[in-house]
């Protein structure tokens, strides 16, 4: 046993004596940094707008502003921010009025929309009557009509808001093609089971994560590349491949150390990664927003989780993909032909390559779950309204895809030590 951590032990000494090794632990430190810097510079705040302001203090001007209407989502605040709007429209004096149209000042934004700021995009996108103005991004989902369903709500229809929630989230469901009866049957137990009223508070560090999530994912998975890329690879570079499957460890230790210092490696990336990108964005905005019902961003999921579950599922599906992608890149560096490049340019491939393949789930159902386990999609923070089944009964995608990663990595792993291994023999 000694010997065996001994020998992961010269593995990490390997890596670090690697020219490549320290900038892409920096660049993956700096992604992270710049991350954490645009989720504020890079962002409009209405406290800004000619008030000389800096952008962090008037993040914090406007977090205040929403902080004060924090709380469970009735059907009384939805009322309020309906009369909040109709005060606001109704007052030309709220408006910059030119020739190019009428324009909100910024004031009357932060005194009647501002409170009520993530309410009146819930409202908008619940009652949007035309499906076509919905957008969907990273998590959220939002209407883009210029013609707001607010504007024409009266406060006595926001009294069924929780119900009009639900009947809308259900819409989302039966007009996602490609589902089964039993997907729509499952999404609606799930719709059933979420809490209202929905809780709503300031959320401004969960949003920059998701927001910037898969980038970071994404960041950690290069760095993997480049770090386990020369695992097999880097000693049939340097002939030492021989004298290290005739030591006196033997090739069976010799191979775990290896497989055990990528799977370190994979684990320690995606964790420092994620981690620091996640606590970056809380200590910026704050650590408010753990609570808050994850429809308040995104009213057509139909899972009933919070923003911080929500967070930590994410966190074990790119722990997951990373793990995969290490004992991937593994296999690709015992079986290297032409060098540690050829690795790494195949590992890059893995991981670019689905980025800009899309299947529908209408299309091919098979292709579209293949999809899901290439970590472009695996890493991607989102809830799918579509199930995998095992023996007749239905699981959580995330579920799915995290577990059969973990064998898939298993597999790999044990591809790369045989092909090691055999190699020399």
């Amino acid at each position: 046993m000694n010997n065996f951590w001994t020998l992961v032990g010269f593995e990490f000494q390997k890596m670090r004596k690697r020219r490549v090794v320290i900038p892409a632990l920096f660049a993956c430190l700096g992604v992270v940094a710049v991350m954490a810097w645009t989720s504020v510079s890079g962002t409009s705040f209405w406290h800004k707008a000619g008030s000389g302001l800096s952008q962090y203090e008037a993040m914090k001007r406007d977090k205040e502003v929403i902080l004060s209407r924090r709380g469970e989502i009735t059907g009384e605040l939805v009322s309020q921010a309906i009369r909040a709007n109709e005060e606001m429209i109704s007052d030309d004096s709220h408006y910059l009025i030119n020739e190019y149209g009428r324009h909100l000042k910024s004031d009357a934004y932060i005194q009647y929309a501002l409170p009520y700021e993530a309410v009146v995009r819930l409202i908008n996108t619940v009652y949007e009557e035309d499906s076509d103005w919905l957008s969907t991004g990273a998590m959220g989902m939002i209407s883009v009509n210029p013609d707001r369903a607010i504007d024409h709500l009266t406060p006595e229809q926001g009294q069924s808001f929780d119900r009009d929630f639900k009947e809308f989230a259900m819409s989302v469901v039966m007009g996602q093609e490609g589902l089964s009866a039993e997907e729509v049957e499952k999404n609606a137990a799930l719709i059933s089971r979420i809490e209202t009223p929905l809780y709503n508070d300031y959320f401004g560090g969960y949003q920059a994560y998701i927001n910037d999530s898969k980038v970071l994912a994404l960041t950690a998975l290069f760095v993997i590349l480049i770090l386990l890329a020369p695992l097999f690879s880097g000693e049939y570079e340097d002939k030492t491949d021989q004298l290290l499957l005739c030591a006196r460890n033997g090739r069976e230790t010799l191979c775990r150390a290896k497989i055990a210092a990528a799977l370190m490696v994979s684990l320690g990336v995606s964790l420092l990664t994620m981690g620091a990108g996640g606590l970056c964005f809380l200590m910026i905005f704050g650590f408010e927003g753990g609570a808050v019902s994850i429809q308040v961003v995104n009213p057509g999921c139909t899972y009933p989780i919070t923003l911080f579950q929500a967070c930590l599922i994410h966190l074990g599906s790119v722990v997951a993909a990373a793990v995969l992608f290490g004992a991937f890149t593994a296999f690709l560096s015992a079986r290297a032909r032409r060098g540690t490049a050829s690795a790494v340019a195949a590992g890059t491939m893995a991981v670019v390559l689905p980025l800009f393949i899309w299947v529908p789930l209408k299309s091919s159902r098979s292709l579209y779950n293949l999809l899901q386990f290439f970590p472009a999609n695996s890493v991607t923070f989102g809830f799918d309204l579509h199930f995998f089944r095992l023996f007749g009964t239905l699981i959580e995608p995330y579920k799915w895809v995290g577990a059969v990663s973990l064998l898939l990595a298993a597999g790999f792993f044990a591809l790369a030590a045989r092909g090691f291994q055999r190699r020399q023999a």
